[in-house]
């Protein structure tokens, strides 16, 4: 098993109401994942060449788990394998350390392995520490991590990898490129289906 936090740094300490109230920080959570079979989008080339994007990769993938928050910090994981239980506590457990100071709200779908006796035994053992919010089933739209992964695998779009390693380092290009511009991260949080977090 390969599990790595590609990049995680923030200090986010949003303005809901609940967060206020109760001092937490919210992260909003999702998974996804990136293929190296390529992902082909439309593009320009000379009139009757068309291009060719030649691979042998087959369906090997990388699993993603991201958080982001609303004052744009990111934080993203990858495995080469599909998450368990076991792999959602250990991201929880990341973003525990990461914010040693401040309980947490987390948003997330309501996938079975965020369900798992895993993540209700890691919780009762931090009674409070995290207060979980589920999202309405088949509402992908609510969840502003959507938007993250759209960016990344827009920006993969038409490559081809030869392995898993070199879709790591072009995930991790793209993850910090995401660090770098926060306020396009912020800007994922003004859809109007997210309207609840304000400035």
């Amino acid at each position: 098993m390969r599990r790595q936090l590609l990049y995680g740094e923030s200090n986010a300490y949003p303005n809901s109401k609940k967060a206020k109230d109760e001092g937490r920080v919210i992260l909003y959570v999702d998974e996804s994942a990136c293929y190296l079979l390529p992902l082909v989008a439309h593009t320009w080339a000379p009139r009757g060449e068309t291009p060719v994007l030649v691979e042998q990769a087959g369906r090997a993938h990388l699993s993603l788990l991201a958080a982001i928050a609303p004052n744009g910090g990111v934080y993203v994981a990858g495995q080469d394998q599909a998450f368990t239980g076991e792999d959602i506590v250990w991201f929880l457990s990341q973003l525990c350390g990461r914010y040693r100071k401040r309980d947490l709200l987390l948003i997330w779908d309501g996938a079975a392995i965020h369900r798992s006796e895993a993540v209700k035994q890691f919780l009762r053992e931090r009674p409070g520490r995290i207060h979980l919010e589920r999202l309405p089933a088949y509402s992908p739209e609510l969840n502003p991590v959507e938007l993250v992964w759209s960016q990344l695998k827009g920006n993969l779009k038409n490559r081809v990898f030869t392995s898993l390693d070199e879709l790591v380092i072009a995930v991790l290009e793209q993850t910090k490129r995401l660090e770098n511009e926060p306020e396009l991260v912020k800007a994922f949080f003004n859809k109007k289906e997210v309207a609840f977090i304000t400035d």
